[in-house]
């Protein structure tokens, strides 16, 4: 069963599809990321993103706001163009070292989506979902082909006080 009620209903949107991958070229040191800002991106196009992330690493530390939920939006640039369909995002508590060999994530939810390169998603860390103040978190982002998973881009995201 997938676990949405951790995340925003809302998707801030996908970008990349296969006109816009053709023109925007990302850097190799970028894909397979997935980078993390606790504000929106003012411009979701491929080349600012990548002119914003660029220079950045790929942790991040989170700080709760007014809502006492962790908020933050992943940026992930894939390493190959995803295929039609549903986007997959695996959360793993960094520190269960069982459950991330075992494939058993914290929560794990996926969003409809065309053919991309770089997918941008806003995501809500509730503590009433498990989610706990200094503990760091695996991210996956990538699809489910013929029962296997196909992991596009990894990073991780630390939640503070």
């Amino acid at each position: 069963m997938l676990v949405r009620v951790a995340l925003t209903a809302g998707l801030l949107c996908l970008v990349a599809g296969p006109a816009l991958a053709k023109e925007a070229k990302v850097p190799g040191k970028l894909l397979g990321k997935v980078f993390f800002t606790a504000e929106k991106p003012k411009d979701v196009d491929v080349d600012s993103l990548v002119r914003q992330f660029e220079k950045g690493g790929v942790k991040v530390e989170l700080k709760r706001g007014k809502k006492k939920t962790w908020q933050a939006t992943a940026v992930a640039f894939f390493k190959k163009e995803s295929v039609q369909g549903p986007i997959t995002i695996w959360i793993y508590d960094k520190a269960d070292k069982q459950a991330i060999k075992a494939k058993e994530p914290t929560h794990e939810f996926s969003v409809e989506s065309q053919p991309k390169k770089v997918f941008v998603h806003d995501l809500d860390f509730d503590p009433d979902q498990g989610y706990n103040k200094d503990h760091t978190y695996l991210v996956h982002i990538g699809q489910i082909i013929q029962k296997k998973e196909k992991i596009y881009a990894s990073g991780e995201i630390s939640l503070k006080k």
